[in-house]
């Protein structure tokens, strides 16, 4: 195909200003003619506006007809336009230049960004970022960060949002009584410490009573008979999953229930395991306690929560849609329509809208005669999925798919990845971030400690923060570290491997490849140096022999290194003057 002809006015416009030619090949007399609606009425330029709008429309083809008599006065007319494109044009990229300057670019993206967003991804397609101002709800915005350790957590609390719970949003917490007890308390007393115990749900496999005042229901209780057989045919035997759920059970009535002799504890396994059946029941069990809440969120003792940036993020969205949101992982195939479905990690935490938790709960069909509904509880009518695989958060997002709703996908503002293994990137920069999975329970308290003592009003916290807090004064000490490991594989960022007799030699390495930020040497015996184009911390990893496949065995110590003036040039050309409110998208993924 020959591309689509231009105007040769529009080709002057888009030699002499930048903004015009980054929107793309098509499309431009939109973006254009959007500019100059907006600009004219921000800066006073009516006049300016009406007239390039009147210029746009007399450019139009659909004229052409009404010209072609006149063909003296066509090339007069273009030459006008010519001209009063050219000095319109400069006049308002001077202007627009000067103004940026002298105000705040965060108080204005609500038009402007959406606008260098489109010019920046071109206008053709939905950019991956969409415009939005926000603001905190918590009040005082934050606290003084040299103040912040010696602040009692009810002080902290004090500034937390409880209207926006009672209200709109329902936090939905999901554990289990055999996982490890720092972790539990270290979130009940910092992600989940300033939730009163009638505001948050708390789902387990026992009830208990927990820190705070929170109880924790049983989820698995009261589910159907049928779950507690691997079969719905007469000789079924018992679901040897809930063999280990009875005897904890049996050792709690009898008082005799101990860390130590818990069958959920002392194998994992036999917990995990459990664990998927509690994805169901606790979607159903939420909703039928708390009906129409704007939205459902639901996440795990080991999943760290901005608070902050999730109250802005869901303020950006509707509710009454039918929402499932996550960091998206690959789930089974569609066998009708031979799609590949998506559903959302559990770890990082998910969101369902009120929309969602309507389409699955509330379009039971029923007799019209008598009543009586015609197909299943919602909990038996998708027991055989949940026979037949293995993760409870693989089996929601497909009885979601079956009811045609389909996973918006949020990464990296779900975010798979702990604190000390971020790969910073610009794909992990400029983006806030909501959720962390797998923390350790100090990381935990760090972090949630760090927020309330950073938070800013007009924007919400982006890991370009989490970069100058966490990462940047870490490497300030040392080039390198022994017994340390920074290794961590970004998908769309990948490391490269070299093979060098000394870590003197692996940084040599790194530095001569520019796009290498940090570097990881395995040591004399193996070799290896990691040369990696992206940036984390890691933590401290002791040396080890690992048996080889082929035999024999090989020793692996751990050396990493960064580079850090080029970190830091890195950074600084990088600034986050607008944050990036991600678009839905699931190739965007762990």
């Amino acid at each position: 195909m020959h591309p689509k002809p231009r105007h040769r006015v529009l080709d002057v416009i888009l030699q002499i200003n930048p903004l015009v030619l980054a929107t793309g090949r098509t499309k431009y007399q939109v973006v254009f003619q959007e500019f100059s609606q907006k600009f004219a009425q921000r800066l006073w330029l009516p006049v300016y506006g009406a007239l390039q709008i009147r210029i746009m429309q007399t450019l139009s083809l659909k004229r052409a007809a009404a010209v072609a008599a006149h063909p003296s006065s066509l090339k007069l007319n273009k030459r006008l336009a010519r001209i009063s494109i050219l000095i319109l044009s400069f006049t308002l990229s001077v202007a627009l230049f000067a103004w940026t300057k002298q105000h705040d670019r965060h108080a204005q993206r609500s038009w402007l960004s959406g606008l260098l967003h489109r010019a920046k991804y071109g206008g053709e397609r939905e950019t991956p970022f969409y415009p939005h101002d926000t603001t905190t709800s918590f009040s005082p915005v934050s606290f003084p960060a040299d103040q912040i350790e010696n602040l009692s957590t009810k002080d902290m609390c004090a500034s937390f949002p409880h209207y926006l719970i009672r209200e709109h949003i329902q936090p939905v917490l999901k554990m289990g009584h055999g996982e490890n007890r720092d972790m539990i308390n270290a979130q009940l007393n910092s992600v989940s410490a300033c939730f009163h115990p009638d505001e948050l749900l708390i789902f387990s496999d026992l009830p208990e009573t927990l820190p705070n005042g929170h109880q924790a229901v049983d989820i698995l209780h009261n589910l159907p008979q049928r779950y507690r057989m691997i079969n719905d045919t007469p000789e079924a035997q018992p679901e040897p999953d809930f063999a280990a759920y009875e005897a904890m059970h049996d050792l709690f009535r009898a008082g005799n229930l101990t860390a130590e002799n818990n069958p959920t504890m002392k194998n994992k396994r036999t917990g995990w395991r459990l664990d998927k059946y509690k994805f169901l029941a606790q979607v159903e069990r939420a909703w039928t306690e708390r009906k129409n809440k704007d939205w459902y969120f639901f996440y795990e003792s080991d999943t760290f929560v901005s608070w902050d940036n999730v109250f802005r993020f869901l303020s950006t969205l509707d509710p009454n849609k039918a929402l499932y949101m996550g960091s998206p992982s690959p789930g089974r195939r569609d066998p009708k329509t031979d799609e590949e479905t998506w559903f959302a990690n559990g770890g990082p935490g998910y969101v369902l809208s009120r929309g969602a938790m309507r389409v699955l709960f509330e379009k039971r069909p029923s007799s019209r005669e008598t009543g009586v509904w015609t197909e299943e509880p919602f909990l038996l009518k998708y027991i055989n999925v949940v026979r037949t695989d293995p993760c409870g958060d693989a089996i929601l997002g497909w009885v979601l798919w079956l009811v045609g709703i389909r996973l918006s996908g949020f990464f990296p503002s779900f975010n798979t990845y702990a604190l000390h293994s971020l790969p910073y990137t610009q794909r992990l920069w400029c983006q806030s971030f909501l959720t962390m999975h797998k923390l350790s329970p100090k990381e935990m308290v760090r972090l949630w400690r760090w927020e309330y003592g950073n938070r800013k009003l007009g924007r919400p916290l982006m890991y370009a923060d989490l970069f100058e807090s966490f990462f940047l004064p870490e490497i300030e000490e040392a080039d390198s570290r022994n017994n340390w490991d920074n290794t961590n594989w970004d998908r769309l960022a990948r490391g490269s491997d070299v093979y060098v007799d000394s870590v003197e030699e692996c940084r040599e390495a790194c530095e001569k490849k520019t796009s290498c930020l940090q570097y990881h040497w395995n040591g004399k015996q193996a070799r290896k140096c990691v040369l990696m184009p992206f940036l984390t911390l890691g933590r401290a990893k002791d040396p080890e022999t690992v048996v080889k496949k082929e035999g024999g065995e090989e020793r692996f110590v751990y050396t990493s290194g960064w580079i850090k003036p080029r970190i830091k040039s890195w950074a600084k050309e990088h600034p986050c003057a607008i944050p990036d409110w991600l678009s839905p998208s699931t190739e965007r993924h762990y």
